[in-house]
C-alpha cells in the first residue's frame, strides 16, 4: 500500500503536467501578451517538496525520532541507528542486546538530541546518551509501557534531562529525571527518581496518555498539556518551585515566601486506593507498613468474598491477622471446601516449624479435606479432576517442610486413610514415611507377592527380609532366592533357616531346589562356616540330592579342623538313609578305622583297603585292619586269589595269617580238594 507521501507526490506530478498542458494550449491559440504578467502563469514551487534520502536501511524501519539535527531509528528487532545529519556519512549503529521477544514500542528524543528513551513492548524502558554506546536499563520505570514524554526545555542539557513528565498506557503520569553520569559505586542507575504525580481516566477507566507537552510562560508559570484519545487536559501552575535535589517546595506571593517540608507525602495514598478497591496499588504504597498492609488484605479478602471470588479471598485472608476460626467458619458456612482448603494451605505455609500444635491441626484437617474431595470426585466419576486432586494430595503428603509433623502423626493419617478406604494413597504415604513393612504387608494381603519382593529388594532392609521371606518363599521361591543372593552377605543365612525348613519338609519340588540353591550359594560363594548352615545343607542332600552328598563330604576336608559340619550328626544322617560310602568317609575323618573298614567291606573291598592303610603310625592296627579284609575275602567272598593279593598289598601280613583264616572257614572242610591247586600255586609264588 502506498504511503500518504507517495500519494502526495503522485498528485503533484499530475498537477504539474496539467498546468504545463494548459500553458502549451494557450500558446497555440495565440494569446497576446500585455504588460501585466500573470503570476499563475509562472512555475510555482510546491508547498511540500518531498526528497528521498539516499539511504537504504539494512532492516525494516520500526520507529524514527528526530530532534536538533539528530536522527534515531529502530531497525528490526534490536538494532538502533543514530545519524548526525551534519555528518550523514558517519552513522552509528547500536545493538540493544535483548534476548527475549520484546520489541521497540516507541522512541523519544529530547530537544537537545542528547537523551534517547526506548520504550519496549514488555513494559521496560532503556536509555541511551548521544555520547555513549552503552544502553542502560531504567529499573524504576520497569512495569510501565511508556506512551509519551514531556521534556523540560528549560532545565534539560547534554548530561541531564532535568525533571520530565512521562505518560503510560494506563493513564498514569510520572515525574522523573535521568542523568547521563555513571553514578556512584552504590547507585549506578541513570534514573534519579521516578514517582507518580497524576492519573487520567475516560469514562471511569484508565486510558493511555498519548501526548505530553510542557511550556513555561511568564512569571514562572508552567503550562502542561496532556491528551488522551478523546480528551485534552490542561494543568497550570504559578509561583511554585520545587528544589529537585533537596526536595523542598517553595511558594511565593508578591509580599511573602513560603517553604514546604514534605514528610512522607504518600503515607495515606494506600487508603485512597483501598477505598477505590485498587488493592494492588494500595499494597504498593504500604508494603513497609505491616499494620496498613493487613487492613488492605482484609478489605481485599472481604471484597472478593462478597463477589464470590472465594479462592482469591482465601489467599488474602491467609495473609491477614484475622482470627483463624472466624475465617474458617465463613468458608464452612458458605460451603466452600476448596476455598477453605486454599486458606488452610496458605496459613500452613506461613506458620513456623516451632508452632507444632497449629501445624498438626492444619495438617490433619487438610488431609481430611483432601480425602473428602477425592471421595466425592470418585463418586461423581470425574476422573481428570480426581487425578489432579490426588496429585495435589500426594504433593502435600510429600512436603519436606512438614515431614516431621506427618511422621509424628502418621498413625492419625493412617486412620484417616483407612476410614475413607483409600488404599492407594495409604500405600503411597507408607512409602513416603519409609514404612515399608506396611507396604509389603499390603501387597502380601492382596496376593501381589512380586510387588512386595520389589519393595524388599529396593530398600534392602534385613529385618523385613527375615519377616516376610517365609510367605514369599511359599509363592515365588525362585525370585526370593535371587533376591537373597543379590543381598549377599547383608543377610544372615542362619536367620532364614526356620522359614526354609518348613518348605523343605512340606514344600514343592521348586521350593526345595531353590532352598538347596541358596544353601550352596552360602557355602560355596559366601564361604559361610556356620555349623547350622552346613548341617542343614547335609540334610537337604541326604533327603533330596544324594548324588551331591558324597561330593560335598569329599570337598569339605579330611581333618576335623577343616570340617564345618557336625560329624556325629552327619554320620547319623547318612546311616539313617543308608549312604554307607558316606558313612565310611565320616568314620575315616573321625579316625574310627575299624568301623570304617567294617562298613567299607559291605560296600567295596578296595574302599576297605584304602581305609586299612590310614593308621600309618600304628602297625598293629594296620595289621588288624588288613586281617579283617583278608578274613572277609576268605569267609564272605571265598576268593583265595583275592585273599592272597592282600599279602602283596600289606607287608605286615604273613601266609600263616591267611591260612589261619582259611582254617576257620567252611571252605577248608567242604572243599579242601578243589582248592589244593590254588594253594600250591600261591605257595610256589611266595617261595620264589
Amino acid at each position: 500500500m502506498a504511503s500518504i507521501l507517495d500519494e502526495y507526490e503522485d498528485s503533484q506530478n499530475i498537477l504539474q503536467s496539467s498546468q504545463q498542458h494548459g500553458r502549451l494550449a494557450n500558446v497555440n491559440i495565440g494569446i497576446t501578451h500585455s504588460g501585466f504578467v500573470n503570476a499563475r502563469l509562472e512555475e510555482e514551487k510546491p508547498i511540500f517538496n518531498k526528497q528521498r534520502i539516499d539511504f537504504t536501511p539494512p532492516e525494516k524501519i520500526n520507529h524514527l525520532a528526530v530532534c536538533n539535527n539528530q536522527l534515531c531509528m529502530s531497525l528490526g528487532k534490536e538494532t538502533l541507528l543514530r545519524i548526525d545529519l551534519a555528518k550523514p556519512d558517519q552513522p552509528n549503529q547500536t545493538e540493544l542486546g535483548r534476548k527475549d521477544d520484546s520489541r521497540v514500542h516507541k522512541l523519544f528524543l529530547d530537544p537537545t538530541g542528547s537523551h534517547l528513551l526506548i520504550s519496549l513492548s514488555n513494559s521496560e524502558c532503556l536509555y541511551l546518551n548521544r555520547n555513549t554506546q552503552k544502553v542502560r536499563s531504567l529499573s524504576r520505570w520497569r512495569g510501565h509501557l511508556i506512551e509519551s514524554v514531556g521534556w523540560n526545555k528549560l532545565l534539560g542539557n547534554e548530561t541531564s534531562t532535568g525533571p520530565i513528565l512521562v505518560g503510560t498506557n494506563q493513564g498514569v503520569i510520572f515525574e522523573g529525571e535521568i542523568s547521563a553520569n555513571e553514578g556512584s559505586l552504590f547507585n549506578t542507575n541513570p534514573d534519579q527518581y521516578f514517582r507518580q504525580v497524576h492519573s487520567l481516566e475516560e469514562d471511569g477507566r484508565p486510558v493511555p496518555v498519548c501526548c505530553l507537552e510542557i511550556e513555561r510562560g511568564l512569571e514562572n508559570k508552567y503550562f502542561i498539556i496532556a491528551t488522551t484519545r478523546k480528551r485534552l487536559f490542561q494543568f497550570v501552575g504559578k509561583r511554585m518551585i520545587k528544589d529537585p535535589v533537596g526536595g523542598l517546595v517553595w511558594i511565593y506571593t508578591e509580599r511573602a515566601v513560603f517553604r514546604y517540608h514534605i514528610q512522607r507525602e504518600a503515607r495515606d495514598v494506600w487508603q485512597m486506593y483501598m477505598n477505590m478497591n485498587k488493592f494492588d496499588l494500595a499494597k504498593e504504597y504500604c508494603r513497609d507498613r505491616p499494620e496498613c498492609l493487613d487492613m488492605v488484605l482484609a478489605k481485599e479478602a472481604e471484597y472478593c468474598f462478597q463477589n464470590k471470588r472465594y479462592l482469591e479471598s482465601a489467599k488474602c485472608y491467609a495473609m491477614t491477622q484475622n482470627y483463624f476460626e472466624e475465617i474458617a467458619l465463613k468458608f464452612i458456612e458458605a460451603k466452600q471446601e476448596e476455598a477453605l482448603k486454599e486458606f488452610l494451605l496458605k496459613k500452613l505455609s506461613n506458620l513456623k516449624l516451632s508452632e507444632r500444635t497449629q501445624v498438626t491441626l492444619l495438617v490433619t484437617w487438610l488431609a481430611e479435606l483432601y480425602l473428602n474431595r477425592l471421595g466425592q470426585l470418585e463418586s461423581d466419576g470425574n476422573s481428570s479432576e480426581f487425578q489432579q486432586t490426588r496429585e495435589e494430595f500426594r504433593q502435600f503428603l510429600n512436603n519436606s517442610k512438614h515431614k516431621e509433623c506427618l511422621f509424628n502423626n502418621r498413625s492419625t493419617i493412617y486412620d484417616l486413610l483407612a476410614s475413607h478406604g483409600n488404599v492407594d494413597d495409604m500405600v503411597y504415604f507408607s512409602v513416603v514415611m519409609q514404612d515399608y513393612e506396611r507396604v509389603i504387608s499390603h501387597h502380601c494381603q492382596h496376593d501381589n507377592y512380586s510387588a512386595a519382593l520389589d519393595v524388599l529388594s529396593k530398600h534392602c532392609d534385613e529385618k523385613l527380609f527375615y519377616k516376610f521371606s517365609p510367605v514369599l518363599m511359599q509363592h515365588i521361591p525362585k525370585n526370593v532366592v535371587n533376591a537373597w543372593i543379590q543381598m549377599g552377605k547383608k543377610l544372615d543365612p542362619k536367620k532364614l533357616i526356620p522359614a526354609l525348613m518348613n518348605y523343605s519338609q512340606m514344600g514343592s519340588t521348586q521350593q526345595i531346589s531353590e532352598t538347596i540353591r541358596y544353601m550352596e550359594f552360602c557355602v560355596y560363594e559366601l564361604n559361610v562356616t556356620e555349623e547350622a548352615i552346613h548341617n542343614y545343607l547335609l540334610s537337604l542332600y541326604a533327603k533330596y540330592k544324594s548324588d551331591s552328598l558324597l561330593l560335598y563330604l569329599e570337598q569339605a576336608g579330611t581333618h576335623t579342623s577343616e570340617i564345618h559340619y557336625d560329624l556325629k550328626y552327619a554320620l547319623r544322617l547318612c546311616a539313617e538313609h543308608g549312604y554307607h560310602q558316606a558313612c565310611v568317609l565320616i568314620y575315616r575323618i573321625m579316625e574310627l578305622h575299624e568301623e570304617a573298614v567294617d562298613l567299607a567291606l559291605q560296600v567295596d573291598v578296595d574302599l576297605a583297603k584304602s581305609c586299612a592303610d590310614l593308621p600309618e603310625d600304628d602297625e598293629e592296627m594296620r595289621k588288624k585292619l588288613w586281617l579283617k579284609i583278608a578274613r572277609h575275602v576268605v569267609q564272605e567272598e571265598k576268593d583265595v586269589k583275592k585273599a592272597m593279593n592282600c599279602l602283596s598289598s600289606c607287608n605286615l601280613l604273613k601266609i600263616e595269617d591267611i591260612c589261619l583264616s582259611f582254617q576257620t572257614s567252611s571252605l577248608s572242610t567242604t572243599s579242601r580238594r578243589p582248592s589244593a591247586a590254588p594253594w600250591r600255586s600261591t605257595t610256589t609264588t611266595l617261595k620264589s
